[in-house]
């Protein structure tokens, strides 16, 4: 083997690995992070919107001129402020769920990334010296959502 080589599998190649394990969860992350915020956004939208509801129909009852009509709104008021509490319960369930994604993702991507060999990314010719990337389309041999659904 060439010395070439030799040093790239000893030297470079270990710093490469690292630097895809950093990266690999640092895009993880913050790809969780990104698609949380606008779940939980919209979520929070909605509990909003139910919130508002529940104070107009809390206004209008205090309004009513009879009590069928007071009833009638007081019963909307109940009906969309516990509509509001599920939506809020339902953003810290979601907070929770992705959490899980994250930290099974990040372990898929770092087991994933320290099983991979110079070989798989790269083409090796000993002859001339040369290192190339090789041009895969999937590096890491993650080939389906189900494989976060395997980890422990």
């Amino acid at each position: 083997m060439g010395k070439v080589i030799e040093w790239f599998l000893k030297k470079a190649f270990p710093i490469i690995l690292e630097l895809l394990k950093v990266y690999g969860e640092e895009i993880v992350r913050g790809l969780t992070k990104v698609i949380f915020t606008y779940m939980a956004e919209r979520e929070k939208k909605k509990a909003e919107d139910h919130l508002n509801s529940a104070k107009e129909s809390f206004a209008k009852a205090e309004k009513a001129e009879t009590e069928e009509v007071k009833n009638k709104h007081l019963f909307e008021y109940e009906f969309y402020k516990k509509q509001a509490e599920l939506k809020s319960n339902e953003i810290n369930e979601l907070a929770k769920d992705f959490a899980n994604i994250e930290q099974k993702t990040v372990k898929l991507v770092a087991e994933a990334t320290s099983k991979m060999k110079a070989e798989d990314l790269f083409d090796l010719n000993k002859k001339n010296q040369s290192i190339e990337l090789t041009s895969k389309e999937n590096y890491t041999g993650i080939e389906t959502a189900t494989d976060i659904s395997n980890l422990k």
